[in-house]
């Protein structure tokens, strides 16, 4: 007989890793990270919601750590996510960021950052990223419309992105 582990392939304790690093994420995100073992991520999800060790928001379609960031969600997080799964294929590692860097990746010998910039924000994450050397990181900045790239002033940036509301993402470069 093969134990749970064997079945998952391991998949659920990484699953777990995700959630609690990020705290809340889109159920589509999930699967798309997990994509060739859909069926049996949809049951992993289903058990450990049921065990109380994920929550499920329903209305929001959210998979959280814990009832606060259920209630607080933070969509700059899955926003920025979306842009992190348009890179999957080729990410070693992955992990949430501090602020203002709201994620990080390796790809390969490249390292990025995932900023993400709301409206009204430019300014601020201008003054505090002067003190933050790129130390040879790309960075992916998220903005919530096209108008704010003209605003920014931010060293290394490899590209401009766009999400909209089902996780497409669209990338720019100022000119």
């Amino acid at each position: 007989m093969k134990t749970r582990n064997e079945i998952y392939q391991g998949e659920g304790a990484k699953l777990l890793r995700f959630i609690t690093t990020y705290h809340t994420l889109k159920y589509d995100q999930v699967l798309q990270l997990f994509s060739r073992h859909e069926q049996s991520i949809k049951s992993l999800v289903t058990s450990l919601i049921k065990q109380g060790r994920i929550i499920y928001d329903k209305e929001h379609d959210l998979l959280c750590d814990s009832q606060q960031s259920a209630e607080n969600p933070d969509y700059a997080i899955i926003t920025c996510f979306w842009v992190l799964l348009d890179f999957k294929k080729g990410i070693v590692y992955h992990t949430s960021g501090e602020f203002p860097i709201k994620l990080n990746f390796f790809s390969q010998d490249e390292q990025y950052e995932i900023i993400y910039i709301g409206e009204e924000q430019e300014a601020l994450i201008n003054h505090v990223m002067e003190s933050i050397p790129s130390n040879g990181s790309k960075r992916l900045i998220v903005l919530e419309s096209e108008s704010q790239a003209a605003k920014i002033t931010i060293d290394d940036v490899a590209a401009y992105c766009l999400v909209n509301e089902s996780g497409a993402v669209s990338y720019y470069m100022r000119k």
